[in-house]
């Protein structure tokens, strides 16, 4: 369940591209994988998740997608309803073609 880069934890963000994974924002965050679900801004629910179901990420959980997922989301950003239906899809994308292909098509995407 461990990526030593923390790019690509459980909940479908990809860390490579996160300002506080990449040091343009602080606090400087390694990762939940790194940091075991609890980054500087608290617990990370999904990460205690899929420890718990004892699987790499939600898109190969059989509860995928349940309602802890598509709910999980800041409340203060308006995209974040929207976020977590394109973090669904791309763990769906992730369970069938793999990390690195979903890691150049979110560097593709997000350019």
């Amino acid at each position: 369940m461990t990526d030593t880069n923390g790019y690509l934890p459980g909940c479908g963000e990809y860390c490579g591209l996160c300002p506080y994974h990449t040091g343009v924002k602080q606090p400087l965050c390694p990762g939940c994988n790194v940091v075991k679900g609890k980054p500087f801004w608290g617990e990370c629910k999904i990460y205690i998740c899929t420890s718990d179901h004892d699987v790499q990420h939600c898109g190969v959980c059989e509860e995928f997608p349940c309602e802890d997922f598509i709910n999980h989301y800041e409340e203060a950003l308006p995209e974040g309803q929207r976020n977590a239906v394109f973090r669904a899809g791309l763990l769906a994308y992730r369970a069938r073609h793999g990390d690195t292909k979903t890691i150049k098509l979110l560097e593709k995407l997000r350019k």
